[in-house]
């Protein structure tokens, strides 16, 4: 085994919750690298921009367009993006900001159907426990495989459901998550109990399951789960505090952002990117294939990791680099990454063309990311440049906006960066500083205009963040 049509943007925050939130690990989604992985020659990755405030009015213009950008500067620049897989957006018809509270009534929800299926699990594997016979209990085997087949398949398309209801206006981007973490956690513990199906398939005495069929489950389980969604449902269950999240849909596509820890979290899936195929594909073109996608991870690697195997249709590729850690699914039909995560430590995010405005003796900066993006918003003093501890409130322009925080003792606070113009205010005292921002392009892994199939060729210009 080998280890749109419509896009609709959405910022939201669940309540608070008691808890700290997960670490990065194989829980999130996302499987630990093997650390005995021969590393690749290490080159030392770019420093982050200063948060030098520039004294600027708040045009939300680009200061670091390829135009104004010398040969050597454009290089440069284009060696720190970072690609991501995205939704390329022809249009915009929705985007928010919203502060969501969970209710009792969710989270008891939320909990008892979780709780159900961790039950099922227990009875299916007391069931063949118990088994009087080998016939029986190979019998039962069969079935148990069968019926967790069967589910991936319900789960795929419920996913599917959900994320069309969400496009059409029908669901909201809070009830989306709530789908999207119960899918999440349903997923998660079908893993379990294939692995322990397959424990069981091992020690069976003259009957054997092909390892390769328990392996393409756990590949399809994989990319129903997410290291987002996965912190949605850690929410839910009243173990991790709230957080804003960005959702983005389209044709059977969703991306997912977060901001956890210091660490910015993103997870997408393209539907329109799996297509499928009888032929055989290897562990090798997987990984060519992620790093055609993602040259700058690629460069940076440090180790990786591969599972898969011939019969499949996915390979999943993880890459831990200098900058943090990737991880894709690459379809065999497609030879294209379909779904991704991502985990950017902020201290190695660099951001590309700030924007800046001033007013009442405070310089408010924004050091601009991609829509769903990480953007660092820095507070300074006019009159003494030292940073100052404000509220700051994020919303569309003319819109309601919300509070996403304070700016604290250094006069920096990172954000998630909305769909759209949007506008960011300071509030120290009676002092009010607003400035308009536009999010840079997105650094899309197949072109910012790719079809459906995925056939397009534009590429990224050096002004989006890394």
């Amino acid at each position: 085994m080998r280890a749109v049509p419509l896009a609709l943007a959405f910022l939201l925050a669940l309540s608070a919750v008691a808890g700290g939130a997960p670490a990065l690990s194989a829980a999130d989604g996302a499987p630990a690298v093997d650390q005995s992985s021969t590393p690749r020659a290490q080159i030392a990755s770019p420093t982050p921009e200063a948060g030098t405030a520039t004294a600027t009015a708040s045009t939300g213009a680009d200061f670091a367009g390829t135009a104004q950008l010398d040969d050597a500067e454009a290089e440069a620049a284009q060696r720190r993006v970072i690609n991501v897989l995205g939704i390329p957006a022809a249009s915009s018809a929705r985007s928010t900001l919203e502060t969501e509270y969970v209710e009792l009534g969710s989270g008891l929800a939320f909990t008892s159907a979780t709780t159900d299926a961790r039950l099922e699990t227990t009875t299916v594997l007391a069931r063949i426990e118990a088994a009087e016979t080998d016939a029986t209990r190979q019998q039962y085997l069969l079935q148990e495989v069968s019926a967790v087949e069967q589910r991936v398949v319900s789960l795929r398309a419920r996913q599917r459901q959900v994320v069309a209801a969400y496009s059409r206006g029908d669901l909201s981007p809070r009830r989306l998550l709530y789908e999207l973490a119960l899918i999440d956690a349903e997923a998660r513990e079908l893993e379990d109990r294939r692995a322990r199906l397959q424990s069981f398939a091992r020690e069976a005495s003259g009957f054997t399951i092909s390892a390769s069929r328990f392996g393409n489950i756990e590949l399809e389980l994989n990319t129903l789960t997410g290291p987002v969604r996965g912190y949605a449902a850690a929410v839910l269950r009243g173990e991790a505090a709230s957080s804003r999240f960005f959702v983005q849909s389209g044709d059977d596509s969703v991306v997912l952002g977060v901001i956890r820890d210091g660490t910015y979290v993103r997870e997408a899936y393209r539907g329109p990117l799996r297509t499928g195929g009888s032929e055989s594909f290897s562990l090798v073109e997987a990984v060519n294939a992620t790093e055609q996608a993602y040259p700058t991870v690629a460069e940076l690697r440090l180790r990786d990791d591969v599972l898969g195997n011939p019969d499949s249709d996915s390979t999943r590729v993880t890459i831990e680099h200098e900058r943090g850690r990737l991880v894709t699914y690459v379809d065999s039909g497609s030879k294209r990454v379909f779904k991704e995560y991502q985990y950017r430590p902020l201290d190695q995010m660099t951001t590309r063309a700030p924007v800046s405005a001033e007013k009442d003796a405070l310089n408010l900066t924004a050091h601009r990311t991609y829509p769903g993006g990480p953007v660092r918003l820095q507070l300074n003093s006019t009159t003494s440049g030292e940073p100052v501890d404000a509220q700051i409130t994020v919303g569309p322009a003319g819109g309601r906006s919300s509070v996403v925080g304070r700016t604290g003792s250094d006069g920096s606070l990172w954000t998630m960066a909305p769909a759209g113009t949007y506008q960011v205010t300071a509030i120290d005292g009676s002092s009010v500083v607003l400035l308009s921002v536009e999010p840079t392009s997105t650094p899309f892994v197949y072109g910012a205009i790719n079809d459906s199939g995925g056939s397009g060729t534009a590429t990224p210009t050096p002004d989006a963040s890394a």
